[in-house]
């Protein structure tokens, strides 16, 4: 999930957190302990490669989680994933800036892990429900106007989501682990476009590649 530059002390902060409680958690055998295998929290950076041509690469801060790895190597797996990603709205003979989408999408799901010594892989298939919004970039009213057309606002619904991923982790030192994930969003909210002559409603292909490499600090670990 990509965030903003101005976010990325949050994402310093809980990484710093997740230190903390590694000492004083992983001393203690909880019900959590227990059940999961491993679980982590962290920061990185993420890559995100939309499908669509109309769509801009964007680049951010990320926090990156882990949950996953039950005795079964199996189990539920939840996530979050939060990105922007900038529009263009082909006008003309060519394409102007039209706005930037926003989702934040609640997942959950099935995912697997497998240990290799210090190394890690894993795969999951997560679903859920993405929460939308569109904001208008600030040019896109100027340029429709020089092409006679009166742009009101945009906006977009919310939208299903369903996120195949895999990742590769590597253990550095107890409870810290460094590591890749790849994973491939599908989400198709509806566009409105409204204008002084009517309403256009397009569905709006957000599928996107994301690509993340981060640190991750492990609450609860068990070899």
């Amino acid at each position: 999930m990509t965030l903003t530059c101005t976010r990325f002390g949050l994402v310093v902060a809980l990484s710093v957190l997740m230190t903390v409680l590694t000492t004083s958690v992983y001393a203690e055998d909880t019900p959590i302990d227990t059940a999961v295998s491993h679980v982590g929290l962290g920061g990185g950076i993420s890559f995100i490669n939309p499908h669509s041509s109309d769509g801009d690469r964007s680049t951010g801060a990320s926090v990156v989680y882990l949950w996953h790895s039950f005795h079964s190597h199996w189990g539920p797996s939840f996530g979050l994933d939060w990105h922007d990603t900038d529009f263009h709205q082909p006008l003309g003979s060519g394409s102007v800036p039209l706005g930037t989408l926003r989702m934040r999408a609640l997942l959950a799901g099935v995912g697997g892990t497998q240990r290799f010594g210090k190394f890690w892989t894993s795969a999951s298939l997560l679903a859920g429900y993405s929460f939308n919004d569109f904001s208008v970039a600030g040019g896109a009213a100027p340029a429709f106007g020089s092409a006679g057309i009166s742009l009101v606002g945009v906006s977009v619904n919310n939208c299903a989501m369903v996120k195949p991923a895999v990742s590769a982790w590597y253990d550095v030192v107890s409870h810290v682990g460094v590591g890749i994930g790849a994973g491939y969003i599908v989400a198709r909210p509806d566009r409105t476009m409204t204008t002084a002559t009517g309403t256009e409603v397009h569905t709006l292909r957000a599928d996107a590649w994301e690509l993340t490499a981060g640190v991750v600090f492990g609450l609860w670990k068990k070899h």
